[in-house]
């Protein structure tokens, strides 16, 4: 069944999750642009639009996707969806179009290792793919654009406390490890030139981590591991001491967030995603054995001692303001992923 309303577990949380919302009206008769409609960002936020119009919204949506086909294979529910029409196109070399639209969420980048693997072509694609998506946002008329970012812009997290959208520290322009957080500031930076020149609204958002459904269970989060470990393995292993700080915002709380900073997020505000609900590593995997696996054995290597670790977790008061909150606590974020995995995956 997939990620999607077809699927009762995820209709349930997208259900649960909209009772929240509010402010969203701007949206209603609209037409979205989405890039990443086929990530993780993309399939819960295509699963809040195929609810939203459910209830009667007529909002459109245009997913500029290199490959629909393989998405829709995968996700068939939406082969009848009439509120949905595909681009096929690679974001950075968009075709000119002749359409009209009135908001753009560039939710595309890929953040596994794999996509990391060859940095220059991802710093490429995060420079050349929103500069196109730019362009075609102002071509089209689009009056707000959302882009999504990272907290790996801050730079390396080795300081205890929540990461607030004013702190001036960044990632080491001339380290070509950092380039995901660098690329996600440059694209801020076009953000800023394009709204400059073509009077449009901008909302910049800084991701940071998600558990839930069709997050991948054998890549490098260690969230997903975990839950992998649980499930099929015979004890959930770390790979570390587990001392680093982590914090996890769940798939349809992330959905609603990106939704309602599209609609209401302040022109030129940037905005913190994720929980500020902080734990250890080590602390998170006992925590996905004793929800998903009682009495399975997790096995944590000693600590190195170095005294430093990394706390990657951000400060969300700017969230907060609109009405926005961690709505799905980690441990039932947790089973709810779990439950995907056996009924729906």
């Amino acid at each position: 069944m997939g990620l999607n309303l077809a699927c009762e577990p995820i209709r349930e949380d997208i259900r649960r999750v909209a009772e929240h919302l509010r402010g969203l009206e701007v949206l209603r008769g609209r037409h979205l642009l989405l890039s990443g409609g086929s990530g993780f960002f993309g399939k819960w936020l295509l699963a809040l639009c195929d609810w939203l119009n459910e209830q009667g919204w007529m909002l459109r949506v245009t997913v500029i996707s290199r490959d629909p086909e393989r998405f829709l294979a995968l996700q068939p529910h939406y082969r009848s969806s009439t509120w949905l029409a595909w681009l096929k196109a690679d974001v950075r070399a968009l075709p000119a179009l002749d359409m009209q639209a009135d908001f753009l969420l560039h939710a595309a980048t890929d953040s596994s290792a794999a996509g990391q693997a060859d940095r220059l072509a991802l710093f490429d694609t995060l420079y050349q793919g929103t500069r196109q998506l730019l362009e075609l946002a102002a071509r089209s008329g689009v009056r707000r654009v959302l882009l999504t970012g990272s907290g790996a812009q801050y730079g390396n997290a080795l300081e205890e406390g929540g990461w607030s959208e004013t702190d001036t520290r960044a990632c080491a322009s001339h380290d070509a490890l950092q380039a995901y957080g660098e690329g996600k500031r440059v694209q801020e930076m076009l953000g800023a030139l394009y709204a400059e020149r073509h009077a449009f609204d901008v909302v910049y958002t800084r991701g940071f981590a998600f558990v839930g459904p069709g997050l991948p269970l054998n890549g490098h989060f260690a969230i997903g591991n975990f839950i992998y470990d649980a499930l099929h393995r015979e004890r959930i292993v770390l790979n570390s001491s587990g001392e680093a700080l982590r914090s996890y915002l769940y798939g349809a709380d992330l959905a609603g967030w990106l939704m309602t900073l599209l609609a209401r997020g302040e022109a030129g505000g940037v905005y913190n995603v994720g929980s500020d609900q902080a734990l250890t590593i080590a602390e998170l995997a006992r925590r996905v054995g004793a929800e998903l696996a009682p009495g399975k054995p997790v096995e944590i290597p000693s600590a190195t001692g170095s005294g430093l670790r990394s706390a990657y977790v951000p400060d969300i008061q700017r969230a907060r303001a609109l009405g926005l909150d961690v709505w799905t606590p980690l441990d039932q974020a947790l089973r709810r992923t779990a439950l995907w995995c056996r009924h729906c995956a």
